[in-house]
């Protein structure tokens, strides 16, 4: 498309002004830089007599009508679905929201598109000038798309700082003296989507080519692995003759780390994948201690089951059940469960009650499946009912049934993973959309996802269909739309700053949910394997940013302090506050919370990196 540029201004006592009304003048320069892109370097000027204090303001108006827009990591397509009170539209109150770029997974973004066509503009990080940008999105009349990328750094009309809350707008301004120019580069992307909704896609790809850095990870996967394991056995609780995994440690006024005293078979407390990574490490090590304790950890989970089938997924300090069990945690029963018989079936033990208790699960899922709801979000594990049927979290049990297929050879688990996979990614993913898989949230989610890119391998692994590595690339577009493309600029004094923690590969956790987190760790291992089969170096590169990020504030063997609190080796918080959002002192402040699952993810992902063949 033809790029017509229109330049703004705004001082903190006018509105936006057309540059041809002012002293100020601005010059572009554009450079194509890939068969899609376009380089846009623009000097402003100050050419009065006087200092002027303004924001500035790049237009690019589209010659189409669009259909579908998004913000990485902020908005998508609105924000339509959900109960929560996140950002929503394109406006508030008639007001253009505006995001700055600590805040989008490429900085300062927008994208629009249609069936045939997309336009995407971006801000560079070549310089702190360029990429201290934000952006905005305002429909024309006609069903075009107004692109807008300001400077400096603007959130408005209101700041969205915690989950539903908002702050007051946060407005910067530049001062230039007279004579004085200011430089900024950003990028246009333009051409045919990738499939319809995915014009991010194209996008992902430019922004890793522009903007993304060498990034090395702090550890090797070998040794993560028993920073890891350590990590795991000091989250053990003894509660009476059992021994469980609880949900994490927060921090002590006296500088040491309590547990949170709750405790959950898979998603935050992980007590499923870590009884399994127990087991194949002490097989691996000879450590009968370890074969033992993941014993232990399963049989406990095995006999909280219902007479529905299904199993108590969490439960309290006084080890009282949850009667109501989500989808989430389900699935890592069925593929934890699955799992660990085949293990320790390989060393002459056959746990049959580890096999049955995935099997009742599962069948009593597939028996409920319907074209509404998929398999549901929440049942009550005593009655069967089921308490909440929305959102894409269903897509957990695809990975879960795989695994159950290969462990028992029943062919109606391998159907039941395939109708799965075409209902989510029809209804939801090809939408580009995927919804409540963090289960404090209601919104559109990266989390929901996952389970699609991993689903998706697993029957292409099981199929060769291209069918599945389809459904995979879209999963690992969407996937990392909520990936960090670049390095935001630390705020003076900050944690970020001060422990030298990057951006870049973090992933943003939801709509509603403003920060960043390591559960990129868990789909490592689907995006290596989506380069092996399909040769596209970006998802080796994007699986590469996300390891190093994952990785990178673990403490290590000798343990660290941070904020005065003594973290020993493995440790490792959840969240990471880059934007103005979860802390008063936001953005750039890292979180105390070591939860149990971050290291769960990490170990096993540990264990596939290690088992992978030197790169040539």
């Amino acid at each position: 498309m033809r790029l017509p540029l229109q330049f703004f201004y705004r001082t903190p006592r006018s509105g936006w002004t057309p540059l041809s009304r002012s002293t100020l003048r601005a010059a572009a320069k554009k450079t194509p830089c890939g068969k899609l892109t376009t380089r846009l370097e623009i000097t402003w000027q100050n050419e009065g007599e006087q200092p002027l204090t303004c924001q500035l303001e790049l237009r690019v108006k589209t010659d189409f009508a669009f259909s579908h827009y998004v913000i990485p990591a902020v908005l998508y397509n609105g924000n339509g679905w959900g109960r929560g009170k996140e950002p929503k539209g394109l406006s508030r109150g008639g007001e253009p929201w505006v995001f700055d770029h600590r805040r989008t997974a490429i900085p300062a973004c927008t994208i629009s598109e249609n069936r045939e066509r997309f336009f995407a503009l971006f801000a560079s990080n070549e310089s702190a000038a360029s990429l201290n940008a934000s952006c905005s999105m305002v429909p024309g009349d006609d069903g075009t798309m107004l692109h807008r990328l300001l400077y400096p750094d603007i959130e408005k009309p209101l700041t969205y700082i915690n989950r539903d809350a908002y702050g007051a707008a946060q407005e910067n301004f530049l001062t230039l003296a007279p004579g004085e120019s200011f430089t900024t580069v950003a990028y246009a992307v333009s051409g045919a989507p990738e499939r319809e909704c995915f014009a991010a896609a194209q996008v992902e790809d430019a922004a890793l080519d522009l903007l993304a850095a060498p990034f090395t990870p702090r550890y090797t996967p070998e040794e993560l692995q028993p920073l890891c394991c350590a990590f795991a056995q000091r989250l053990l609780v003894e509660k009476g003759d059992h021994r469980l995994i609880c949900t994490g440690k927060m921090p002590h006024p006296d500088g040491d780390y309590v547990p949170r005293v709750d405790f959950e078979f898979g998603w935050c407390g992980q007590n499923g994948q870590y009884a399994r990574l127990f087991l194949q490490r002490g097989i691996e090590t000879n450590d009968q201690s370890l074969i033992e304790l993941g014993t232990q950890l399963l049989d406990f989970w095995a006999s909280r089951t219902g007479r529905t089938g299904l199993i108590c997924t969490r439960c309290n300090d006084s080890l009282k059940p949850d009667v109501t069990a989500d989808v989430c945690n389900l699935s890592y029963a069925v593929a934890e469960f699955a799992q660990a018989y085949s293990i320790l079936k390989g060393q002459g033990l056959e746990k049959t009650k580890w096999l049955a208790v995935a099997e009742r699960i599962a069948s009593f899922l597939i028996e409920r499946f319907d074209e509404t709801n998929g398999f549901g979000k929440v049942w009550n594990v005593r009655t069967g009912a089921c308490l909440d049927g929305g959102g894409t979290i269903g897509a957990f049990m695809i990975p879960a049934l795989c695994t159950l297929y290969q462990v028992t050879g029943k062919s109606q688990y391998l159907q039941s993973a395939k109708t799965a996979c075409r209902f989510y990614r029809d209804r939801d993913l090809a939408r580009f959309m995927c919804t409540a898989g963090a289960l404090d949230t209601c919104c559109i989610d990266k989390e929901t996802s996952g389970p699609l890119l991993a689903g998706g391998i697993a029957l292409f692994e099981l199929e060769r269909s291209g069918e599945w590595l389809d459904c995979a690339k879209m999963a690992g577009w969407y996937f990392c739309s909520w990936m960090f493309h670049h390095d935001t600029l630390p705020s003076p004094g900050s944690d970020f700053e001060q422990y030298g923690y990057r951006t870049l590969g973090g992933t943003s956790v939801s709509a509603q949910h403003h920060h960043l987190d390591p559960w990129g760790a868990w789909v490592v291992p689907q995006l290596t394997k989506l380069w092996e089969y399909t040769g596209d170096r970006h998802w080796k590169q994007r699986a590469d940013l996300i390891w190093a990020n994952a990785v990178q504030n673990i403490a290590p063997p000798e343990g660290m302090v941070f904020h005065g609190h003594r973290r020993l080796a493995g440790a490792q918080n959840e969240a990471y506050f880059h934007c103005s959002w979860g802390d008063p002192a936001a953005p750039g402040v890292i979180n105390e919370w070591l939860v149990a699952w971050p290291q769960a993810f990490i170990w096993n992902t540990a264990r596939f990196l290690a088992q992978q063949p030197d790169e040539k």
